[in-house]
């Protein structure tokens, strides 16, 4: 081990300045490589698909049953023994903040 960093430490100790920035070069690479390969991964994906597609649901013996678009498509075409096709709709929403004026809660940060 001696022997690997003993070249390292000969030029650290002949060129302090360039060995400064060369290090300086090599953390900030190695930082912005990091920041990439999260910002590419599913570490921030939403917890909900982007993509918004309908449920398709049968009223099967009293019980919603959820079947493929197919077999609710066939059921919307012909009524099958009382079955009852059903097309539900994603809704994403978010409640907004409460204005600390209106709850009556001071902040002292503000």
């Amino acid at each position: 081990m001696r022997a690997l960093l003993q070249p390292l430490a000969l030029h650290a100790a002949f060129s302090p300045i360039e060995s400064i920035v060369a290090f300086s070069v090599l953390g900030t690479l190695a930082y912005f490589h990091v920041l990439s390969a999260i910002k590419h991964s599913s570490f921030f994906a939403p917890t909900y698909p982007s993509t918004l597609r309908p449920a398709h649901a049968l009223l099967r013996d009293k019980e919603w049953v959820g079947v493929s678009e197919s077999k609710w498509y066939d059921a919307t075409t012909t009524p099958i023994n009382g079955m009852i096709p059903l097309e539900l709709q994603q809704i994403i929403f978010t409640l907004d903040p409460i204005p600390a004026y209106k709850t009556g809660v001071v902040s002292v940060f503000s």
